[in-house]
């Protein structure tokens, strides 16, 4: 089921020439997007003369969305416990917000959809895929990977709203606009909207929603609250190809707010000055399109920490420490991109999309807090018109403390360049490694567009390669190929060799 009221109706056809038609030609056009929006085969695509039924295909693509299941446990009619209530949320881009049931009560495959949640920014689409021209492009609506906020009260693993137990569903637009949205689903097949966050008032700094929400508690002068974080997402002026980036008008800002009304408790933004919920940093002038990464750093399950990287290169690090907004601070740990000492144009235009690693470390210089991250230009994977030299990276934030952040400012060339691999040669060299590594990926375009994983000391992380011979065809993609690395923690030298091409049979050690 789709609920379309008749104000949001009029977003379906916001450019249709009203003026220029009876009113009802308008309602009927109106009518029959509706229609479209719900699945009906009001085209008569497959030419049996019948418009009032689904059509053969409603499943819209989710491009960057990603399956989210959530596990009610003992719900409802679900009382076998083989048998858990689970149903998967998932975006599609033809507008929709999906929840699918994954078994009925009695154990037998479902698969069915029970609703679907339509926003009104994703209405206006709805004429480009009815009419699904050739040279149209594709449209971008719900494309955000939806995040859950479960709370089982008293962690029976089952979802009683008679308990207190509650679940909250965001889930932002991407590149569709700029907004996200809450549901209460604590009932999976009956939600309600708990709230919009829209580009206005205390969220003039939004850009389209890449950034993915975070969940999780922080301190308070109540005690415990939940709340939702994310950064300020990206800004289309970074699209331009060829040029180096410049700043940005929107997108330049990270923003918790309350999971159950979608009150902003505390922001950070560019600029020089900031109130008790706004932090203002003159340095944060790029969009930041990336998930942010959040921390308990002291193990008390209160979030403290956020880290993230931005379209400029730069990696902020917020301390969300204590209850006491006021206190809260935003710090820039490193530039690495386009404001880095000595940058050279394109070259060194590197950008953060992706999540990075947190990872609690020593050395011999005493802990220290590893964040790892890779650069790479999502939205120019081919690095049309300008080629950037991108890395993995290694920083070493020695303030480990909550609250304890400064605007270290690491730079590209203070860095250990352990590219070489000279660690493991058999004339080992002298790397200075005191602030961390910086590893290059020497083919030409290669990039990093996903999150590092770390593990025992071991860093995973993927990268992307564009096609050598420039580009696609009319007859065939360009997909270009991958690597996987796995790397130490400490120094980046190697720890597996996944490239069997070279080894001799007769000595496989």
């Amino acid at each position: 089921p789709l609920n379309v009221d008749s104000t949001h109706a009029a977003n379906l056809v916001s450019d249709f020439d009203v003026a220029a038609a009876n009113e009802a030609e308008a309602v009927n056009k109106t009518e029959e997007l509706i229609a479209f929006a719900r699945g009906l085969d009001i085209d008569d695509l497959d030419k049996d003369g019948n418009t009032s039924e689904a059509r053969e295909w409603l499943f819209g693509d989710a491009l960057h969305s990603r399956p989210l299941p959530i596990n009610y446990g003992s719900y409802g009619s679900y009382t076998d416990p083989s048998n858990s209530a689970i149903y998967l949320a998932v975006a599609t881009n033809d507008g929709m917000l999906r929840m699918i049931r994954n078994t009925n009560p009695g154990g037998s495959e479902s698969g069915e959809e029970v609703w679907a949640f339509m926003p009104r920014n994703a209405m206006k689409a709805q004429k480009t895929l009815r009419a699904n021209g050739s040279g149209m492009k594709h449209p971008y609506t719900v494309d955000g990977a939806p995040v859950a906020l479960l709370q089982d009260r008293n962690f029976d693993g089952s979802i009683v709203a008679n308990d207190g137990d509650k679940v909250y569903l965001y889930v932002g637009m991407r590149r569709g606009g700029k907004a996200y949205y809450a549901l209460d689903v604590t009932n999976p097949e009956k939600p309600s909207l708990m709230w919009t966050i829209e580009k206005s008032g205390d969220f003039a700094e939004l850009g389209y929603t890449f950034s993915n929400p975070r969940v999780g508690l922080i301190n308070s002068p109540n005690g415990p609250r939940a709340v939702v974080m994310f950064a300020g997402g990206y800004d289309m002026n970074k699209d331009t190809r060829g040029v180096v980036g410049t700043d940005d008008s929107e997108g330049n800002a990270i923003y918790i707010v309350d999971a159950e009304t979608g009150e902003l408790i505390w922001k950070a933004r560019g600029g020089n000055g900031g109130s008790a919920t706004v932090f203002e940093h003159p340095q944060l002038v790029d969009s930041i399109p990336s998930t942010l990464a959040a921390a308990d750093t002291d193990g008390d399950g209160l979030t403290d920490r956020i880290v993230v990287g931005d379209t400029g290169g730069n990696v902020w690090r917020a301390d969300i420490q204590g209850p006491d907004t006021a206190e809260w601070k935003l710090t820039l740990l490193a530039s690495l991109g386009r404001h880095t000492s000595g940058a050279m144009g394109i070259i060194s235009d590197r950008r953060f999309f992706h999540r990075p690693d947190i990872v609690p470390s020593k050395d011999g210089n005493g802990m220290f807090d590893a964040v790892v991250i890779g650069s790479g230009n999502r939205p120019n994977p081919l690095d049309t018109d300008g080629m950037t030299v991108n890395f993995m990276f290694m920083l070493k934030d020695r303030h480990t403390a909550p609250g304890s952040g400064v605007d270290e400012n690491i730079q590209l060339n203070q860095l250990g360049d352990v590219t070489d691999n000279c660690l493991q040669s058999d004339t080992p060299c002298a790397v200075d490694l005191s602030k961390g590594w910086r590893l290059m990926l020497e083919e030409p375009g290669e990039k990093v567009l996903a999150t590092p994983l770390t593990l025992v000391g071991k860093v995973f992380f993927t990268s992307y390669l564009p096609q050598a011979d420039g580009g696609a065809t009319s007859c065939s993609p360009s997909e270009g190929s991958g690597r996987l690395y796995a790397v130490s923690l400490q120094d980046a030298t190697s720890v597996m060799n996944y490239d069997s091409s070279d080894d001799d049979p007769d000595n496989p050690d």
